[in-house]
């Protein structure tokens, strides 16, 4: 005699595992507006090789592999966190473009990946001034070394900077004006 209840486990638990499977899915994907500010930062920056038709938080479409932080040059890796509703959510933690010889200005943009923690783009071409965007953000790691000069002032004068830094390296660089007050009232900072 048949088992009724063998038909209907099964399908029950075919039904399970797709809904699991999309949902995983769905959450592995990094948020649309996290998406829109790397897209972005790349034009800033004038980084070429990313493909938008992938998912930044892979290795695939030119975003890296994001193994081993320590030893990559070109990489965006995403980090687990956990929303309201209890999702698993990922968002970029950092930005490492070492050597790529980027022409751009230093992104204003960062200020729109709320958990960027790393901001590594050492040996580039890099000019302009630091964003006092940057002092709205999570970042705990820069760093930069350029060619061209990098201008530290503070034009527009509100005295905002990087409160959580822990590491600024700033080697092989042209600086412009003088360094703002305010990199004493860094009170986490390890390294300059």
């Amino acid at each position: 005699m048949a088992n009724p209840f063998s038909a209907r486990s099964l399908f029950s638990g075919l039904v399970i595992l797709l809904c699991t499977v999309n949902s995983a899915a769905a959450a592995t994907l990094l948020p649309d507006d996290e998406v829109a500010a790397l897209r972005e930062i790349g034009e800033t920056l004038g980084k070429s090789g990313w493909d938008f038709s992938a998912d930044p938080c892979g290795v695939e479409g030119g975003w890296g592999d994001n193994k081993d932080i320590n030893k990559t040059m070109d990489a965006v890796t995403c980090g687990n966190f956990t929303d309201a509703d209890n999702n698993t959510v990922p968002h970029v933690i950092s930005i490492i473009l070492k050597s790529q010889s980027l022409p751009g200005i230093l992104p204003p943009q960062l200020i729109r990946l709320p958990h960027l923690q790393i901001f590594d783009v050492t040996r580039n071409y890099l000019n302009g001034t630091i964003p006092k965007e940057w002092g709205s953000t999570n970042l705990r790691n820069m760093y930069f070394s350029t060619w061209k000069p990098i201008d530290w002032s503070n034009p527009q004068g509100d005295g905002k900077h990087i409160h959580p830094l822990e590491i600024v390296i700033v080697e092989i660089n042209q600086l412009n004006g003088t360094l703002p007050p305010d990199l004493g009232n860094l009170s986490q900072l390890l390294v300059l």
